[in-house]
């Protein structure tokens, strides 16, 4: 009991001693305070920034879509008949590393994979050098999946691009249509290759490992 009353006794008599305070005395605790609360909040979202463009510690970025002070970066190589702009580009143990964002990706999929791959090639021609793998960030969460940029990679990205250009050639696309993707496509009641509508040997992929 005597301990209760003892701690009450203590917190009455900081409560006075508060109260007894210089008022701009407290007027600057008040605002070490609020100066303290802005600060976390601006260094939450520069972390949650950095995660975004896949920044860890010791890289820098050079490139960011939608920055005022690191424009982005836009490859377009008549060389590979290719064209790509990273989301971002950083500086990783002396490398240049893309980085592409994907916020409502739930898993990560082959497509976002060859976008990577793509970027890659691109990077290599215009930078002079080949990056050793790229970042994907997915999901709000910012979930980070490094891809490494291997020969196995891009020998099946090569594949991708020549079914690609084979079928501009001329060469008939073979669809592979998805139950989910067509149920909630625009263009689905004029579409012949929907999944309602596609025989059995339409539904071959085209493209997978």
């Amino acid at each position: 009991m005597w301990i209760e009353e003892s701690l009450r006794a203590h917190f009455i008599k900081l409560i006075r001693q508060i109260a007894e305070l210089d008022s701009q005395v407290i007027l600057l605790v008040i605002l070490i305070a609020i100066i303290a609360i802005v600060y976390d909040n601006f260094d939450m979202v520069a972390r949650r920034k950095k995660r975004a463009v896949g920044l860890s510690k010791g890289a820098s970025a050079v490139s960011v879509d939608g920055s005022k002070t690191l424009s982005v970066r836009l490859y377009i190589s008549e060389i590979q008949g290719l064209s790509g702009k990273p989301d971002a580009l950083i500086i990783e143990n002396g490398e240049i590393i893309p980085v592409e964002r994907k916020p409502l990706a739930r898993k990560l999929r082959d497509r976002y994979v060859a976008q990577l791959l793509v970027y890659m090639r691109l990077i290599e021609e215009f930078e002079g050098k080949k990056p050793p793998y790229g970042y994907l960030i997915l999901g709000s969460n910012c979930r980070r999946i490094k891809i490494e940029n291997t020969p196995g990679r891009q020998a099946w990205l090569q594949k991708i691009i020549d079914e690609m250009r084979g079928i501009m050639a001329g060469a008939p696309a073979i669809a592979t249509p998805q139950q989910k993707k067509c149920a909630k496509c625009d263009v689905a009641s004029s579409c012949k290759f929907r999944a309602d509508q596609a025989a059995p040997q339409q539904l071959v992929a085209i493209g997978k490992r």
